[in-house]
């Protein structure tokens, strides 16, 4: 038979491809496992890829993925009477309904461990990702290696301002900003994010697929942000 496609040249370009089979074509989530294989795929080895600096945050949301697989685990052998748009809104009705949590239209509080809780520290770390990889594509290739070292640290910190720090308190602030300290620089996250690629075209071809990664990214995020919030399950504290 004909040769397949070839594989993806960037770990951002497989993670994006997962992220995208996790939405049906009417933008909703398909189900739990989907989105738990999506971000198995995408975010986990993206963030262990940038070696020991992200290690803690790759590790929290490997942890996080396997809370929402037990509480799915432990849904699907209870009876459910719920009929709501898809496997996440059903997996959430039923916690709601067992009465782990303290629903609220704007400070719930979510039980630890649960489905609700791990979804949403994922969206979180994915939001995260998402805009710190539109902020190191912005603009194209950097001038030199001044401003790409420049370009590269800034988009990390307003990513994790908008995304990780308003829920997080002065140790989760500390560890994360010790770990930015010890981030690999754009050179070594450029050869790290496409290790095959041509050298020449290398640097072009990452900067492609980080705002792709993003476009991809960024309504799954939404798509479970918006779940949660239908299951008025939206918890601000800080952790």
């Amino acid at each position: 038979g004909a040769p397949g496609p070839p594989p993806p040249a960037t770990l951002l370009a497989t993670g994006a491809q997962a992220l995208r089979g996790a939405l049906a074509p009417s933008g909703k989530l398909r189900d739990v496992a989907a989105l738990l294989s999506a971000i198995e795929a995408s975010l986990v080895p993206l963030l262990s890829s940038f070696g020991p600096s992200m290690a803690f945050a790759a590790q929290n949301d490997a942890r996080n993925v396997r809370k929402v697989r037990a509480a799915a685990s432990a849904a699907a052998a209870a009876p459910d009477t719920a009929s709501l748009q898809d496997g996440v809104d059903r997996l959430l009705s039923h916690e709601v309904a067992s009465g782990c949590h303290k629903p609220a239209e704007k400070s719930a509080v979510l039980a630890d461990p649960s489905a609700a809780i791990g979804l949403t520290w994922l969206s979180r770390s994915l939001r995260f990702i998402c805009m710190w990889m539109e902020g190191v594509c912005a603009g194209g290739a950097p001038v030199d290696a001044a401003a790409a070292t420049k370009r590269y640290r800034e988009a990390m910190s307003a990513a994790y301002e908008a995304s990780l720090a308003p829920y997080h308190g002065w140790l989760n602030r500390n560890i994360f900003n010790g770990c930015a300290k010890h981030a690999p620089g754009y050179a070594s996250l450029i050869a790290t994010l496409a290790p095959t690629a041509d050298e020449a075209t290398r640097e072009a071809l990452v900067l492609m697929d980080m705002a792709d990664f993003a476009t991809a990214a960024a309504p799954v995020a939404d798509a479970v942000e918006a779940a949660l919030a239908r299951a008025k399950l939206v918890d601000s504290r800080r952790a």
